[in-house]
């Protein structure tokens, strides 16, 4: 499975900056640079997300594994057709300094909401179980297929209508880029200093929501032994966090920089952590009879936290998106957009990966409803060093990182003169 996954998003990863390349250089009167490949590759992922989950248990491993890996190359390479442009929208839409913070803070917004969906279609259509396991209703998930399938249309649509009379075209020539030039492109913005650690920074962040939604679901499954309704409760909790944040670090932002607000939810990432910690070790004894609430205050607070990664790094590449583009006279939103994802798509495969390898050697066995308690612990320890381990990192790297949005405006202001005072005003 880590295999798998971790194949698909690399092929994912890859055609981010080509894609990103191509809606740039695309001259459409009709959809302009972003709309076309919005509209198409939402049908795209749609039809290919139903024939993903039609995957039969019956058949043998080997089959299965190449219908998997084959269709989640194939969904995430729609994906990218769909994400890449409709990111570089958000950027094309954006104005000012703070109205990209605003942007993305919605963007995050959304984003996290339609993750509560599973949850709730996991209510809906699968057979009540004690335990999330592999033997849950294989038609059940089918249906689920259907239903997100046809949102993503339905949002697909949303998006192109809402957007349309805004849909941003190319202008005069746009140089073509080859293949050897897009990448090139790539390790010429990465050996800027600050671009390097912004995208450093935010693709080891975003490996602590890795952590949350990946392990996070098998410790509260298999450690704390949480029902299928007490888990999307807790999950509600962590998106409600992401959510209720976003206010919160728009304002910081404005009121000290962005560095600055992105290194406080780090912070509270950790301490959000450390409370986990504390009710895992504790959770048969002292916290026996209030782990529940004491696990969605955690995951409340930690969700408060990580919801600043999706947004604010992405907020501080667009800035520097539109400080170069402004500096050369071409558009290069959707390609920069496309590096950017690229790592951070790289970084989660390897998160994946690892994941994965490391769920094999503590034990850990996919088709058993109960694990050793070994295995249980061990599933917590993972969730918590790997948390700790990405924001503890993301801090210091983060903390190398000048805002060149904010030092450029302070060296105008500092360079400007002194303007004399109206005769009215002194009047």
């Amino acid at each position: 499975m880590g295999i798998a996954v971790a194949l698909g998003t690399v092929v994912d990863a890859s055609t981010d900056p080509i894609v990103g390349t191509l809606s740039d250089n695309t001259r459409s009167r009709i959809f302009g640079k972003r709309h076309g490949f919005i509209l198409f590759a939402s049908i795209a992922v749609a039809a290919t997300n139903i024939l993903l989950w039609s995957i039969s248990p019956a058949w043998s491993i080997a089959a299965k594994f190449l219908c998997l890996a084959s269709l989640l190359v194939i969904i995430e390479t729609f994906n990218t057709f769909y994400s890449t442009p409709y990111s570089a929208l958000g950027l094309d839409l954006a104005a000012s300094y703070n109205e990209r913070t605003a942007i993305q803070g919605y963007k995050t917004v959304f984003q996290f909401l339609s993750l509560l969906l599973p949850s709730l279609l996991m209510m809906l259509f699968l057979t009540p179980t004690d335990y999330v396991t592999m033997n849950a209703s294989v038609l059940g998930y089918q249906k689920i297929a259907f239903v997100t399938s046809s949102l993503c249309i339905i949002c697909g649509l949303i998006c192109f209508f809402g957007t349309y009379k805004h849909r941003p075209r190319s202008t005069g020539e746009t140089p073509r880029s080859s293949f050897k030039e897009i990448f090139s492109d790539f390790f010429a913005i990465i050996k800027r200093k600050n671009v390097g650690l912004l995208i450093l920074g935010y693709a080891v962040s975003l490996t602590a929501g890795a952590f949350i939604t990946s392990l996070g679901l098998h410790v509260f499954t298999y450690t704390f032994g949480f029902s299928t309704v007490e888990i999307p409760l807790i999950m509600a909790c962590l998106i409600g966090g992401i959510i209720l944040g976003q206010p919160l670090w728009f304002f910081l932002s404005r009121k000290t920089d962005k560095v600055t607000a992105l290194i406080t939810a780090l912070g509270v990432v950790i301490v959000g952590i450390i409370v986990f910690a504390a009710v895992l070790t504790f959770r048969n004894a002292v916290f026996a009879h209030h782990v529940l609430p004491l696990v969605c205050f955690t995951m409340l607070l930690a969700g408060a936290g990580t919801g600043c990664l999706y947004s604010l790094p992405i907020s501080m590449f667009a800035d520097i998106v539109d400080l170069e583009n402004k500096r050369t006279g071409v558009d290069k939103t959707a390609k920069a957009t496309g590096f950017l994802t690229f790592c951070t798509k790289i970084s989660n495969a390897l998160i994946m990966l690892l994941i994965g390898l490391a769920l094999d050697l503590i034990g850990f066995r996919g088709n058993a409803r109960v694990q050793s308690v070994a295995t249980q612990n061990w599933l917590g320890c993972l969730l918590i060093a790997g948390v700790a381990a990405a924001c503890i990192a993301a801090i210091f790297i983060y903390s190398k990182y000048t805002d060149e949005t904010v030092a450029t405006t302070a060296a105008k202001t500092r360079e400007q003169p002194p303007q004399p005072i109206p005769q009215s005003r002194r009047l």
